[in-house]
């Protein structure tokens, strides 16, 4: 009776780890979208308006982000910059399954990310509101 614990305590763990590691993570709040994607809760100095985001149970992260918010000038600036993104001036077309709310204006800079390895993410400011968009993927 001893001997059988162990093999019962380790199959139940492993079924936990398997069960839990499967499952995917889906939320159209815009609070939970922010910390998915950037690992914390959003600062002070933004005010988020929508988000959607997905991931896939895959253990490489593989996700789909659309997120409405408003920065401060000095929050995006820096974000910009850390993330090596710059004006995108390459032809776009906004993906099938984006939220209707997801609408950047005529008055929006576009931006994408400086790798080569473009996926087809890009970041929206617009110029006179401060609105801005991500639209982030990861597959």
């Amino acid at each position: 009776m001893t001997t059988q614990r162990p093999h019962i305590f380790i199959t139940l763990l492993l079924t936990i780890f398997v069960l839990t590691s499967c499952m995917e993570t889906k939320t159209s709040d815009a609070k939970d979208t922010y910390k998915y994607w950037a690992g914390t809760n959003p600062p002070s100095d933004i005010e988020l308006m929508k988000g959607q985001y997905w991931q896939s149970a895959h253990w490489t992260k593989e996700y789909i982000m659309y997120l409405k918010f408003k920065p401060t000038e000095e929050w995006w600036t820096e974000f910009l910059k850390q993330n090596y993104i710059s004006p995108d001036k390459d032809n776009w077309t906004l993906p099938s399954d984006a939220p209707t709310w997801f609408k950047p204006t005529d008055n929006s800079i576009r931006y994408s990310g400086g790798d080569d390895f473009d996926q087809g993410s890009r970041y929206f400011r617009d110029t006179i509101t401060g609105i801005c968009y991500i639209y982030e993927i990861q597959l």
